[in-house]
This record gives C-alpha cells, structure tokens and sequence, in this order.
C-alpha cells in the first residue's frame, strides 16, 4: 500500500462516522431514559479502567498536567451542553414518547471533534505512542466531561417536556 492511500485510509473512520450520523439526523428516534445514561455509564467504567493502569503504569502527572485535564474536562462540559441542546426534542402525538432528532449543529460538533482528534494524532503534536500519557488523559477528561453533561441536560430536557406535556389539557379538556 502506499503513502497516499495510507493516509487516505485513515480518515476512513471519519467518512464512516459522518454517514451515519446523516443518516440518524434524517428521522427521529424514541429517547428512553435510562438509554441516555448508557453512554456514560461505559465511558465511566472506561475512564476508571484507564485511571486504574494509569496510577500503576503511566508517568507522574504534573501540575501543568492537571490543569490541562481539567481545562479539557471543562470544554467538554461545554460541548456537551451545546451538544444536548442542539438536539430537537418532541413529544410523539400519538404515543406521548420523547423523540430526538439531531440537528446539523449537533452533526458538525461530532465531526469537528473527530477531524481535531484525528489531526492531533497525525500532525505529531502530540506523543500517541504510550498508551498513557497528557494526551489520553485530556482526551478522557474531555470525552468524560462531554457524555456526562449531555446526559444530564438531556434528562432534565426529557423531565421538563414530560412535565409541560402534563400541565397541557387534553382533547376534550
């Protein structure tokens, strides 16, 4: 293979990704609850794991480290505001259950931080080499911070249409 297609087939993840993300942008889906806490349930245990070999295997972390993890964390609380809120959410008229659709705001957050990522690794910026190190640790403060700050804004979305949808009087009411 050579270098051309090489680096071509690197951003193939990210063609993939943004497919089928068009695709979920294009019809609305049922939000469950207890599904939107998934997510973070497993990038939780994920970050515990990581945290776990972290402390036993990787580099002391600076000072300059933690401020780095923390201002990560807080751009991914950030963005996982903004991510939640760019999320449309209706009631379904017949079923009364929450539907979500993703706007292209929410499309393009996904896409911008997939395409940083990808470019941070490639550029050689940064050492992606070591399995631990102030790379992945911002990267699993921001993921983190991202997932679980959409998980709370999208309940509390969620708990706030129920709620209004309760307030409304019903047909014949």
């Amino acid at each position: 293979m050579d270098d051309t297609t090489r680096s071509l087939l690197a951003y193939l993840p990210l063609i993939i990704v943004v497919l089928l993300l068009i695709r979920r942008t294009q019809r609305p889906r049922i939000l469950h609850p207890v599904r939107i806490w998934l997510g973070p349930l497993i990038v939780l245990v994920m970050c515990g794991f990581y945290v776990t070999a972290a402390i036993q295997h990787g580099p002391h972390v600076q000072p300059s480290g933690w401020l780095i993890m923390l201002g990560t964390a807080a751009a991914g609380i950030g963005l996982g505001a903004v991510r939640a809120h760019s999320v449309t959410l209706k009631r379904h008229p017949e079923t009364g259950a929450v539907e979500a659709t993703l706007s292209a705001w929410g499309l393009l957050i996904i896409v911008v931080w997939i395409a940083g990522r990808m470019f941070l690794r490639q550029s050689g910026l940064v050492d992606v080499r070591t399995p631990f190190g102030l790379y992945t640790d911002a990267t699993m403060a921001l993921a983190l911070g991202l997932v679980l700050t959409q998980a709370v804004v999208l309940t509390l979305r969620c708990r706030s249409l129920a709620q209004y949808a309760l307030a409304q009087p019903g047909p014949g009411g």
